[in-house]
């Protein structure tokens, strides 16, 4: 075996009162990609970080290709062949992708100041070429550009820096499932060519498909390091969260009631396409499409953030519904795809956050009641198991699987006939997802009306009573429980059934 491209001995890494990291060590070697796993908390962020640059550790030695280095920033870091690529793509919209590629790099600046456009399309058109871009204009303003194609050129712009190593951050969450496979054909081809990828992700599935080996901390701290061949999804959850989490889906063991709560006739999703459908007393209804199908518009127009045309039928009588204020009125609660832009206020507490839906209810008067607010706290961070010292604890610095249930919690508190949960386990570690699929469960069990809109396929089927398949504002098929397999998922969403019922 060839010497590894990176070691890192006893990093250990503490802030104000919080042991982030303690002796934790850590191979790379060329033309491998060696996922780094762990619950939300366990350290994965604060090491890669440490590698990156962002932090600088308290103990602990770093050596590249053999020499000992000390990163006083990411440029640095970037200098000397370590590069890192965030869940959430760091480039400007409005230039082109071979200026986003070499912005402010001094080697395509020429005499008198000017910039050496020739070179710059050329090179970075070699760049993305080699990784599989072939059909990107780099010319192209990255805002025309698909979500695939901008990843690719988050990836060229690192390797313009001579990568010899590469941070993959949850390179899949922006990606819809189709989308997929495309990006492990480009970590292939860049493990192939001789680069050392570091692949965090929560996503089993891609772990065993991808990675060569795994590494897992827990609670800042190395569990084990193996070769992916030597370890199966239950040893690999049972090294992160230090338990048996026997089965990640509960069973449905109960049948939805007849009593529809929901029915929409002919809802607009644009000026071409409408939907109808119905929704039951504690049925999970699951949504599948892929970007672009209309999942997401459903519950804006549920939700009152989108006009259009189209019947909605609340509980047996018609609703109009022309904001969220009308939704809550008629008990639609809604939990939306991103929770740092739209579920959580992060410099607020637990507290506040969980109250902010129904303050009115809080209050007398104009003064809200802080003994019915910390009881009203109090209960959720109990059912819900939400963990951190007190309600008065920033959601900022909880987990992604806490704050999750955070933006659960608080609009529960709303008292929903109606719950539509759109991404609900995003970004969320295997532990969190099974409390968060449990608590699911329970709901619809106790006869709350779930609309579940997902990404995930293995989510949708796990979850759901029956599962709708949309495909460009269309739904095309309906699958009951356990009916539907991922591959059938995949290809009703990608190729509705044409006349005769053959795909």
């Amino acid at each position: 075996m060839s010497q590894p491209v990176l070691t890192m001995e006893g990093i250990s890494k503490e802030f104000p009162g919080v042991k982030a990291l303690s002796d934790v060590n850590f191979e790379l070697y060329p033309g491998e990609v060696h996922a780094l796993m762990g619950e939300n908390g366990a350290g994965k962020s604060t090491l890669m970080k440490v590698l990156s640059g962002v932090y600088e550790p308290t103990a602990g030695t770093i050596r590249l290709k053999g020499q000992e280095v000390a990163f006083g920033n990411p440029l640095e870091a970037q200098r000397q062949g370590v590069s890192i690529i965030h869940q959430e793509f760091n480039l400007f919209t409005n230039l082109s992708a071979a200026e986003n590629i070499y912005i402010d790099r001094p080697e395509m600046v020429g005499r008198f100041g000017r910039i050496q456009w020739s070179k710059m399309y050329e090179e970075a058109q070699q760049l993305v070429d080699s990784i599989g871009g072939s059909g990107i204009d780099v010319r192209q303003e990255v805002r025309h550009l698909g979500v695939h194609s901008q990843q690719v050129v988050e990836i060229a712009k690192a390797l313009s820096f001579r990568a010899d190593v590469l941070i993959m951050d949850e390179p899949s969450a922006a990606l819809p499932e189709n989308e997929v496979k495309k990006m492990f054909d480009v970590v292939k081809r860049l493990r192939d060519q001789g680069v050392a990828i570091v692949y965090v992700s929560h996503r089993m599935k891609e772990i065993f498909e991808i990675a060569d080996k795994v590494t897992v901390l827990r609670d800042g701290a190395w569990i084990d390091t193996r070769p992916i061949g030597e370890v199966t999804e239950q040893q690999l959850i049972y090294m992160m969260v230090g338990k048996e989490v026997s089965k990640l889906y509960p069973d449905r063991d109960h049948k939805p009631g007849g009593e529809v709560m929901l029915e929409v006739q002919s809802l607009s999703l644009d000026a071409t396409h409408e939907v109808s459908f119905q929704l039951h007393k504690g049925e999970i209804l699951g949504l599948f499409g892929i970007p672009g199908s209309g999942t997401h518009t459903i519950a804006e127009r549920l939700f009152g953030l989108k006009g259009g045309a189209g019947d909605i039928i609340v509980g047996g009588m018609p609703a109009v519904i022309r904001n969220p204020g009308d939704a809550k009125a008629r008990r639609i609660a809604y939990v939306p795809p991103d929770r740092h832009r739209q579920g959580i206020i992060k410099p607020m507490s637990i507290r506040q956050n969980l109250s902010l839906p129904i303050l009115p209810r809080l209050s007398k008067g104009v003064v809200i009641d802080e003994s019915r607010v910390r009881e009203m706290s109090s209960e959720y961070m109990e059912s819900l198991r939400i963990k951190a010292p007190n309600d008065r604890q920033s959601v900022d610095y909880l987990s992604g699987g806490n704050q999750q249930k955070v933006v659960i919690g608080k609009w529960l508190a709303t008292h929903p006939d109606i719950l539509i949960l759109e991404e609900p386990t995003r970004g969320v570690d295997v532990g969190a997802k099974a409390e968060i699929y449990a608590i699911i469960n329970r709901l619809a069990q106790e006869g709350l009306s779930i609309l579940l809109i997902s990404s995930e396929m293995p989510e949708v089927i796990g979850l759901s009573d029956r599962i709708l398949v949309l495909h460009k504002g269309e739904i095309v098929h309906e699958f009951a429980h356990g009916e539907a397999d991922q591959e059938q998922l995949l290809q009703r969403a990608s190729h509705p059934l044409t006349e005769g019922g053959r795909l």
